[in-house]
C-alpha cells in the first residue's frame, strides 16, 4: 500500500509536468504553487488537492514544445536536413525565449519571397533572429547597393545596423568604380569568391569610409606582394596608411620569413622584430645532450671572458647571466674591446652583449656618427635599443643644434654635472626625451637643475613632458609652501595631490619648530633627551616616516585621553604607526570590559592576536569570580 502511494504521487508529478505546454497553449490561467519543493525521499506524501511543479520541468517542457513548432514549422517552408535544422535551432536558441517560433519562421518566408537562396539561409542563420520589420527594412536597404546582381551576395551585410547600411549604400551610389561597387571590384580583382568576400567586407565595413582612390592603391600594392585570399580575410589593412603599409612591405620583403602575410602590416614594430627574432635565432643556440655538457660549456665561456675582461670570476658570472648565456657573447666583447670600451663600462651594459655580433656592430658604427661625440664609452648603454631606434636617435640629435655644438646627453650631463653615460643610461629608459621639443627640454632642464636636487631631477623624467609654464608654475607654489625641498613628482602629479602634500607640509611646519625633526618632536612633547629619543627610534626606526599630524593625534589622545604616561608610549612607540581609529575602538572596547592593559603593545596586535588576549584575559576574570566565591 505504502509503495502503491509513492508511486501514484510521482506519476501525477509527471502529469502535471507534461500537461503544462496544453495548459498553455489553451490560455487557461491556473494558481500553482511555485516554492521550494522538498525532494520525495519516500516518506514525504503531498498533501491532497497540492498542484505541485517543478520549475526546471516547466522550462523544459516548453522550450522542447517551441524547439518541435519551429522545426515543423521550417519544414514546411524549405526542405532541410536534421543536422540544418539542429544549427538553426542552437543558433537561434536564446532567441526562442523572448519570441514565438513563427517570428522566426516569418523571417524565413521573408527571405525567401525576398530572392534569398535556402543555401544563404542556412549559411547565416543568425539573420532569423532579427526583427521582421527591421529585417524588411535593411532587405530594401541593401537592394539599393549600386549594380547589385543578386541579394544572395550580400547577405552578410544583412547582420549590420540599418544606419551602417545605409552608409553603405549611399557611398556605393556615389562613387564611379570599375564593375559597380566595392564587393564586385574585390572580386575581379582577387579572383575570390563572392560569399567569401562578403563574408569578411561585412566585418570589416569601415573599409568602405576609406577614400576610393586609397583603398584601390592600397589593394593593388597589396595584391603585388600577399596572397589573395590572405588579403580578402584581412580587409582592414587596407585603412591603414599608402606609405605605412609600403614601407612595411619593403621591410617584410628581405625579412627571413618565409611567407608574408597581412597581420605583419597592422601589429606594432616590436611585435614584428620579435618575430624575426624568432626566425634568426631558430637553431642558433647550442644544444646538450645531458646537463655535464652544459656545464661544461658555461664554464669554457665563462674562462674566456675573465681572460677576455681581466675581470673575477663573479664578474664573468654577472656578464653571462646578464646575456643569458647568448652565443654571439665572446664576439661582442671583443668587438666593444676593439672600439677601446673600457672594462667597467661592458660589465655595467651586460644585457647588450645578447644582440648578434652584426647588429651590435651596427648599433656602434651609428653612435660613432652622432655629432659632438667625447667617448663612445659614454654612449653604450643606448646599444640596449633596437638598431632602427638607436639610429632614429642619432639623426635626431644630429639635426639639432646645442649650444657648445654638444647634444641632449651631454647637454644634460653637463648642466647637472652627471656622468654622461648615466645620463645615456636613463634617457635609454625613457625614449620620450628625445622627443621633446628642444626649447621645452632646455628652459625646464634649467628649471629643474635650479630647484631639485640633480639626481632627483635624471631618476624622474617624466616631468619633462610637461610645458615650460606648467613647470613654472608648479614650482612656485611648491616652493611658497616647501621652500627649497622640491621633487619632480610634484610637477607631474594631479592638481589634487600636490595640494593635499603641501596641506601636509604646512601642518607639519605649524607643529615643528624650525628645523625640528619627528625624533626631537617626540622627545620635546614626552620630555626625554636626545640620547633617549634616539635610542627609542634606533628600536622602531620605521616610526621616523609616520606624519607628524598623526604622531601628534595619537600622543594627544594616550596623554590627555587615556591617561597614559609618556613612559608607557616610550615603551611601545609602534602605537604612533598604528591607526589612531583602530586604537580608539580597542580602548574603547577594553574599558567597557573594565580592562586597562599594562602595555600599549596589545592595541597594536592583528585583529586574531586581540581576539586571543580579549577571549584569555575574560577566561581568567572569570576564574577568578569562581575562586572568590569559593
Amino acid at each position: 500500500m505504502y509503495k502503491l502511494v509513492q508511486t501514484s504521487s510521482g506519476l501525477c508529478r509527471l502529469l502535471s509536468g507534461l500537461s503544462l505546454g496544453r495548459v498553455a497553449s489553451c490560455g487557461l490561467r491556473h494558481r500553482l504553487w511555485t516554492g521550494p519543493v522538498r525532494a520525495n525521499r519516500g516518506d514525504d506524501l503531498h498533501l491532497p488537492g497540492e498542484t505541485v511543479i517543478d520549475a526546471t520541468a516547466v522550462q523544459s517542457a516548453t522550450a522542447l514544445w517551441r524547439k518541435e513548432e519551429l522545426l515543423e514549422r521550417i519544414n514546411g517552408l524549405m526542405p532541410c536536413s536534421a543536422e540544418d535544422l539542429e544549427r538553426i535551432y542552437k543558433v537561434n536558441r536564446k532567441t526562442l525565449r523572448n519570441i514565438p517560433p513563427k517570428a522566426i519562421t516569418d523571417n524565413v518566408a521573408l527571405l525567401l519571397e525576398r530572392g534569398v537562396s535556402e543555401r544563404v539561409i542556412l549559411g547565416f542563420p543568425k539573420l532569423l533572429s532579427i526583427g521582421t520589420d527591421d529585417l524588411l527594412a535593411r532587405l530594401q536597404i541593401v537592394q539599393g547597393l549600386n549594380a547589385l546582381e543578386d541579394i544572395n551576395h550580400v547577405a552578410p551585410f544583412l547582420n549590420l545596423q540599418q544606419s551602417v547600411l545605409q552608409n553603405v549604400v549611399a557611398i556605393s551610389q556615389k562613387e564611379n568604380i570599375e564593375h559597380g561597387n566595392r564587393l564586385y571590384y574585390l572580386r575581379a580583382k582577387t579572383g575570390v569568391e563572392i560569399e567569401t568576400i562578403a563574408r569578411y567586407l561585412a566585418t570589416s565595413i569601415r573599409v568602405y569610409k576609406v577614400a576610393l582612390e586609397k583603398f584601390q592603391q592600397n589593394l593593388n600594392y597589396c595584391l603585388r606582394h600577399l596572397e589573395p585570399l590572405d588579403v580578402v580575410k584581412h580587409l582592414s589593412i587596407l585603412a591603414y596608411a599608402s606609405s605605412s603599409i609600403v614601407e612595411r612591405l619593403q621591410m617584410l620583403k628581405n625579412s627571413p620569413l618565409q611567407k608574408v602575410k597581412p597581420w605583419m602590416i597592422r601589429v606594432p614594430n616590436i611585435a614584428l622584430e620579435q618575430t624575426f627574432e624568432k626566425v634568426l635565432e631558430k637553431g642558433s643556440d647550442p644544444s646538450f645532450k645531458d646537463a655535464l655538457t652544459e656545464l661544461w660549456f658555461e664554464n669554457h665561456v665563462l674562462k674566456r671572458i675573465e681572460g677576455v675582461l681581466d675581470c673575477t670570476e663573479e664578474e664573468a658570472k654577472n656578464v653571462f647571466d646578464a646575456a643569458k648565456g647568448a652565443p654571439p657573447l665572446l664576439d661582442n666583447i671583443e668587438l666593444l674591446w676593439q672600439k677601446d670600451i673600457r672594462k667597467d663600462t661592458i660589465l655595467q651594459n651586460a644585457p647588450t652583449l645578447a644582440a648578434k655580433k652584426e647588429e651590435l656592430a651596427s648599433k656602434v658604427a651609428t653612435l660613432e656618427k652622432l655629432v659632438g661625440l667625447r667617448d663612445l664609452n659614454d654612449l653604450i648603454p643606448l646599444c640596449a635599443l633596437k638598431p632602427f631606434q638607436v639610429a632614429k636617435i642619432v639623426r635626431t640629435m644630429n639635426n639639432e643644434e646645442l649650444p657648445n655644438g654638444t647634444n641632449r646627453i651631454y647637454h644634460f650631463a653637463d648642466r647637472a654635472g652627471i656622468e654622461p653615460a648615466k645620463v645615456a643610461a636613463q634617457f635609454s629608459r625613457r625614449m620620450f626625451m628625445f622627443r621633446v621639443p628642444k626649447e621645452s627640454f632646455m628652459q625646464n632642464l634649467d628649471q629643474f637643475i635650479a630647484h631639485m636636487d640633480r639626481d632627483d631631477v635624471l631618476a624622474d623624467l617624466w616631468a619633462f613632458k610637461y610645458s615650460p609654464a606648467v613647470v613654472a608654475e608648479r614650482i612656485a607654489r611648491a616652493r611658497e609652501v616647501r621652500g627649497k625641498k622640491l621633487m619632480p613628482w610634484m610637477v607631474r602629479c594631479p592638481d589634487t595631490v600636490l595640494e593635499k602634500s603641501l596641506q601636509i607640509t604646512k601642518e607639519n611646519g605649524a607643529l615643528l619648530g624650525e628645523n625640528e625633526t619627528i625624533v626631537e618632536y617626540f622627545g620635546r612633547r614626552l620630555g626625554f633627551d636626545r640620547d633617549v629619543t634616539n635610542s627609542i627610534f634606533l628600536k622602531t626606526p620605521s616610526v621616523r616616516n609616520v606624519r607628524i599630524t598623526k604622531v601628534k593625534k595619537v600622543i594627544d589622545f594616550l596623554l590627555e585621553e587615556m591617561g597614559y604616561s609618556p613612559h608607557d608610549i616610550a615603551l611601545n612607540p609602534r602605537i604612533l604607526m598604528h591607526s589612531l581609529q583602530t586604537t580608539k575602538k580597542r580602548m574603547a572596547h577594553l574599558e567597557e570590559l573594565g580592562c586597562r592593559p599594562r602595555s600599549l603593545i596589545v592595541v597594536c596586535k592583528s585583529q586574531r592576536q586581540y581576539d586571543l588576549f580579549v577571549k584569555e584575559w575574560l577566561e581568567a576574570k572569570e576564574r577568578r569570580k569562581k575562586a572568590q566565591a569559593s
